[in-house]
C-alpha cells in the first residue's frame, strides 16, 4: 500500500489551492491532519492522555502550515505545485525533526521503506528525498487536476498544452527517473564485505511489569527479566549453530536488566556516601541485586564465549537527602546505559559503556528544571511517571565499541531508544573523524524498550509504534550506509543491511510483536562512505530557504497590499 503515499495528499493539495479562503485551506489541512495524527500517535494515549492531546494538534498544525504556504506559494511565484508541494514538505519536516528536541515521526518518506531503489537516494538527502518524490507526484496530479490542460486557441495560436502542466510534468518524470536511476547504480555497486554475527534477543515485558519490579523491588519479578534473557540468549545461539554461525555478539533490549549497573556504583562505599542508615540500607540492597546481576551476565558471557550488550541504568552517588513529604532523592547524574561485557571483563567493569545523548522531552527529562521551576512542576502533568524521571544526557562524541571476531576489529555504536529517530545522531556516529575515507563505526545497534506501547486501541499483538519505529531505522541503516541490529522488548527486533534490506527478523508463530524472539545472522558491511553522512541534512535546508525565501516574498506582497489599501 506504500503508493497510496504519492496520492495520498491530493485532496489536502487541491483544497489547498482551491478552498474559498487561505483561512478555510488552514484549517481543512489542520483537520486532515488531527485525524492522520490522531490515528497513527493513538500509541502515545495509553502511556500520557495529556501528551496525546497535546501532540497531535502540534502535529497537525505542520499540515495546516503547509497548505498556506502551498496555497500562498502557488499564488506568489509561478511555478508548478509539483515544485512548491515537496519543496515546503521538505522544509515544515526538517524543522519538526528539530522543534521542540525534535519529532521526525511519520514523515511521508517513512512509507517508502520496503521500496530498497527508490530509498537509496537517502545516503545522500535522507529520508527527505522520499518525501520529496511523493510530494512531487501528489503535486503533479494536483497541476492537473487544477491548472488546465488544454489552452484555449486564439487568434495568434492554436489550442495548445498548458506550460505549467507540462512543466510539472517534466519535471515530476526527472525526479522518478534520477531517483530511479540513482537506486539502481548504488545496489549495483558491489561494496559489500561480510562482518561479524550478531544474535538480537527480543523479550516480550508490558512496561507496567517493568516498573512495577522497580519500583516495588520484587525479586521475583526481576529474576524472570533476568532468566528470560538467558534463556533467549541460549536460544540465539542454539539458532545459529543450527545455521552453521558462530555468534560474536549478543544484544540485550534497553534497560532490561533490574539494576544500576556502572562501575563506581557497583564499586562505592555506600556508608562513606549516605549518612542516612534507611536510605543507605535501600542502596546497599540494590548494589547487592545488580553486583548479582552483574556477576550472572559475565557469567553467561564466560560460559559462551560471547560478549553481551546489555541496556541498563547508571547512577553517579554523590549522596541523598530525605524529602519533607517522605521519601528521598540522591543527589548525582543518573543515565541511560548500554553496557558491553566480555568474557575477559572483571572487576564490575564493562568493556565499555555509552550514555544516552539525545534525551526524550517528557520521557526522560521534564524541561526548564533550572531556567523556570514553576513551569518544570506544571510540565510533570505530560509525563507518564507520578516522580521526577530526569535523566543526564551522555557526550555526543562517545568514543564507538570495538568487537573482536575472527582476528578482525569492528567498530559499533549504540542508539537507545528513540536516538535512532534522529537522523542527525546516526550521523554524528558514523561520519569519519580521521580517516575520511572511513566511517567511524562500520554498523549500529538499537536498542530498545517499546513496551511502553503493547496497548492500544486497534491491535492486541501490540500497537503500530513497533512498526513505525522499525521503519526509521531502515532510514538510519541508508544514510550512513551501515548495517543496523535492533534488539528491541516487544520488538520489532530485525537486522537492516546497508541498503535497507530487512536481512533478519525476530518472529514467533509469525507473529513480531510483543513476542519473545531472537533474531540472528551475519552483518553486511559497507565500506562507502555517504555523501549524507558527511553533509547531513544539507538538502533539507536548501528547500528550508526556497520556503523562507518564498514566505518573505509573500509577507512583502501583503505588506506591499495593506500599504496601498491604506
Amino acid at each position: 500500500m506504500s503508493w497510496l503515499a504519492y496520492v495520498a495528499l491530493v485532496p489536502l493539495l487541491v483544497t489547498a489551492v482551491r478552498a474559498r479562503s487561505t483561512r478555510d485551506a488552514f484549517w481543512a489541512a489542520f483537520a486532515a491532519g488531527i485525524v492522520f495524527f490522531g490515528v497513527n500517535l493513538y500509541w502515545v494515549q495509553p502511556v500520557t492522555t495529556a501528551g496525546y492531546v497535546a501532540l497531535v494538534p502540534y502535529m497537525a498544525l505542520y499540515w495546516a502550515v503547509g497548505a498556506w504556504l502551498v496555497r500562498r506559494s502557488s499564488r506568489a511565484v509561478p511555478v508548478p505545485l509539483a515544485v512548491v508541494a515537496p519543496v515546503v514538505w521538505v522544509a515544515l519536516e526538517f524543522i519538526r525533526g528539530w522543534m521542540l528536541s525534535g519529532l521526525p515521526w511519520l514523515f511521508v518518506g517513512h512509507t517508502q521503506y520496503e521500496n530498497l531503489v527508490l530509498i537509496q537516494t537517502a545516503d545522500a538527502v535522507g529520508a527527505y528525498g522520499a518525501t520529496f518524490l511523493c510530494l512531487a507526484t501528489s503535486g503533479f496530479v494536483t497541476d492537473l487536476l487544477v491548472r488546465p490542460i488544454l489552452l484555449p486557441p486564439t487568434h495568434e495560436r492554436p489550442r495548445r498544452l498548458g506550460l505549467a502542466v507540462v512543466l510539472a510534468g517534466v519535471l515530476t518524470a526527472a525526479a522518478w527517473a534520477g531517483t530511479a536511476g540513482y537506486g539502481v547504480w548504488r545496489l549495483s555497486q558491489d561494496a559489500a564485505r561480510d562482518g561479524p554475527v550478531v544474535a538480537s534477543v527480543q523479550t516480550a515485558v508490558p512496561q507496567e511489569i517493568k516498573l512495577q519490579a522497580r519500583l516495588k523491588q520484587i525479586e521475583e519479578l526481576e529474576e524472570g527479566l533476568m532468566r528470560e534473557q538467558m534463556d533467549l540468549t541460549d536460544s540465539a545461539l542454539a539458532l545459529a549453530r543450527q545455521r552453521g554461525l558462530d555468534v560474536d555478539l549478543v544484544c540485550w533490549p534497553e534497560t532490561m536488566v533490574p539494576g544500576i549497573m556502572n562501575r563506581r556504583f557497583l564499586q562505592a562505599d555506600l556508608a562513606a556516601k549516605m549518612d542516612d542508615e534507611g536510605i543507605r540500607r535501600v542502596f546497599e540492597y540494590l548494589q547487592k541485586r545488580s553486583r548479582l546481576y552483574w556477576s550472572r551476565i559475565h557469567a553467561k558471557a564466560r560460559e559462551t564465549g560471547v560478549p553481551i550488550l546489555f541496556g541498563a541504568h547508571a547512577v553517579e552517588i554523590e549522596g541523598a537527602v530525605r524529602l519533607p513529604g517522605g521519601g528521598f532523592l540522591t543527589r548525582g547524574p543518573r543515565s541511560n546505559t548500554a553496557f558491553l561485557v566480555s568474557p575477559d571483563s572483571g572487576g564490575y567493569a564493562p568493556d565499555h559503556a555509552y550514555a544516552k545523548a539525545h534525551l526524550v522531552p517528557f520521557g526522560e527529562y521534564v524541561p526548564f528544571k533550572e531556567s523556570w521551576p514553576w513551569l518544570h512542576n506544571l510540565l510533570q502533568v505530560f509525563t507518564p511517571y507520578e516522580y521526577d524521571h530526569s535523566l543526564t544526557p551522555g557526550a555526543h562524541d562517545q568514543a564507538p565499541f570495538v568487537l573482536r571476531h575472527g582476528g578482525r576489529e569492528s567498530r559499533f555504536q549504540v542508539a537507545i531508544c528513540y536516538e535512532d529517530a534522529m537522523a542527525y545522531r546516526i550521523v554524528e556516529m558514523a561520519r569519519p573523524t580521521r580517516d575520511p575515507d572511513r566511517k567511524a563505526v562500520d554498523f549500529i545497534v538499537n536498542i530498545s524498550n517499546d513496551g511502553w506501547f503493547v496497548k492500544g486501541w486497534l491491535a492486541d499483538d501490540g500497537t503500530y509504534e513497533l512498526d513505525q519505529h522499525l521503519n526509521l531505522c531502515v532510514f538510519r541503516a541508508v544514510e550512513n550506509r551501515v548495517a543496523v541490529v535492533r534488539s528491541v522488548n516487544t520488538g520489532i527486533s530485525a537486522i537492516i543491511s546497508p541498503t535497507g534490506r530487512i536481512e533478519e527478523i525476530a518472529e514467533t508463530d509469525g507473529r513480531r510483536r510483543n513476542v519473545t524472539g531472537c533474531a540472528v545472522g551475519r552483518l553486511t558491511f559497507d565500506d562507502r562512505v555517504a555523501p549524507y553522512t558527511v553533509v547531513g541534512d544539507a538538502f533539507a535546508l536548501a528547500c528550508l530557504a526556497a520556503t523562507g525565501l518564498v514566505v518573505a516574498l509573500v509577507v512583502g506582497r501583503l505588506r506591499r497590499r495593506k500599504e496601498t489599501a491604506a
